[in-house]
């Protein structure tokens, strides 16, 4: 017998529908529990089908096979008169760890799973994610590679490439300044309301640190992080601070109608945020001079 379960990320509601005694239930409690709902109006549904496979004349339209970071799946993705088709992989191999197919409506989603608990973990995991960024790419939402934290009711969202100190610098807020709260470390999602407000939400998506918080505050900044000998931070201008967002948010540029809408919201989030490079080192110094620019 099945079970469906909905769930509620930055104000949209999706579904996830498999076996009731599949142990991906237990294994979905922390993450995914805090934003459970009974809400209906589903965005999407992603259903275990274990009838997945990639139809021979789909297009392929995407890999990153030649450039993933080493611990992380290969993804490919094709393309045909149905839909797109994800392939998860392990990297340098045949070995497929599970294919999911989301229709042209961006709404149903099917999954089939290979491997053991953790291979078939995060496998399912990434094609959650995926269909979440697919489904609204066009719906004044985004999903950013950040670590974001509250602080005197708004949120602060820290950019960068991996290893450059994201991470490092919400633990400098959180140790240098009373009131700090990390929202989420690797994936909180923002979202333009129709009034131009800019929200940014916790997310189940939080990479290897295990905050899953169902919460929401205004974005107060948007910070790039630089490593640099001092601590200084500088405001970026509109072409700059394009650049800095949107080298930040996942999206499905081989589509141009889902890369057009990701433009349009990121347009919108710097024409209301005022966003900034934080040139700094380690420290909690660094946490006090960015917080006093960027939260005047």
């Amino acid at each position: 017998m099945n079970r469906l379960q909905r769930y509620k990320v930055a104000g949209h509601v999706f579904g996830i529908e498999m076996d009731a005694d599949s142990a991906l239930w237990q294994m979905m409690e922390e993450p995914y529990g805090p934003f459970e709902t009974t809400e209906d109006g589903l965005l999407f549904c992603v259903r275990l089908n274990a009838a997945v496979a990639r139809p021979e004349n789909a297009v392929q339209v995407y890999s990153n096979e030649d450039s993933v970071e080493p611990g992380f799946i290969a993804l490919g993705v094709w393309r045909d008169e149905c839909g797109h088709y994800f392939e998860f992989t392990q990297p340098g191999s045949d070995c497929v760890n599970g294919c999911l197919h989301i229709d042209n409506d961006l709404k149903d989603a099917s999954l089939s799973l290979e491997g053991d608990g953790m291979r078939r973990w995060l496998t399912f995991n990434t094609a959650v994610n995926f269909c979440f960024l697919l489904s609204t790419a066009c719906r004044q939402t985004v999903l950013t590679h950040a670590s974001c934290v509250s602080y005197k009711g708004k949120s602060y969202m820290f950019l960068g490439k991996s290893g450059t100190g994201k991470s490092t610098h919400s633990r400098m807020w959180l140790s240098a300044l009373e009131g700090v709260v990390l929202m989420n470390d690797d994936h909180p999602v923002v979202r333009v309301g129709d009034d131009g407000s800019v929200v940014a939400y916790g997310s189940p998506w939080s990479g290897k640190t295990r905050c899953y918080k169902n919460v929401e505050a205004p974005v107060g900044g948007i910070i790039r992080i630089s490593r640099a000998p001092y601590n200084k931070a500088r405001r970026l201008s509109v072409i700059e601070s394009y650049g800095s967002l949107m080298t930040s948010c996942s999206g499905m540029t081989w589509e141009k109608e889902l890369a057009d809408g990701r433009d349009r919201t990121i347009q919108a989030i710097i024409g209301k945020v005022p966003c900034w490079v934080m040139e700094c080192l380690p420290d909690e110094d660094a946490a006090r001079v960015c917080c006093e620019a960027v939260s005047k």
